[in-house]
């Protein structure tokens, strides 16, 4: 089972409340908490940061950040949204590096592959014909 978690440090100088706004601009419906200085939101789905990376046409962008922070043993990957996109529903992938700091997420499975399969799902390969672009390379068909 996927588990995903989304971690944005709240600075003095911040709202809180705007801060966990940005996160459920992203991840409607995730369960936010405070945790020491920043609020950890745990969603049930990535449905509105796929349907963002569609909508922004970004899915290469966005599986290659996601891919690179994948783990040796395919069991995690983390990934960095900017924090001042967030806040106005845009979904920008890489460290911004802002004064607002940016939104941590991670990405855990049981089961080796489950990840990548779920980040081949949230953005889609291009370079593939359609019925193979959400299938990690290494599960497609030989040619």
């Amino acid at each position: 089972m996927l588990r995903i978690t989304a971690r944005a440090g709240v600075k003095p100088t911040e709202d809180e409340a705007r801060v966990a706004k940005a996160l459920t601009l992203l991840f409607p419906g995730a369960a936010v908490a405070r945790q020491d200085d920043a609020l950890v939101a745990t969603p049930g789905d990535l449905a509105r940061l796929r349907e963002l990376i569609r909508s922004q046409r970004i899915p290469d962008t966005a599986r290659g950040q996601m891919l690179a922070g994948l783990s040796n043993d395919g069991l995690r990957a983390r990934f960095t949204l900017g924090k001042q996109a967030a806040a106005v529903g845009r979904a920008h992938f890489g460290a911004l590096r802002g004064p607002l700091g940016d939104i941590d997420v991670e990405l855990a499975g049981d089961e080796p592959g489950e990840v990548e399969r779920a980040i081949y799902r949230l953005a889609p390969d291009t370079t593939v014909e359609l019925e193979l672009s959400e299938v990690p390379p290494a599960e497609r068909p030989a040619p």
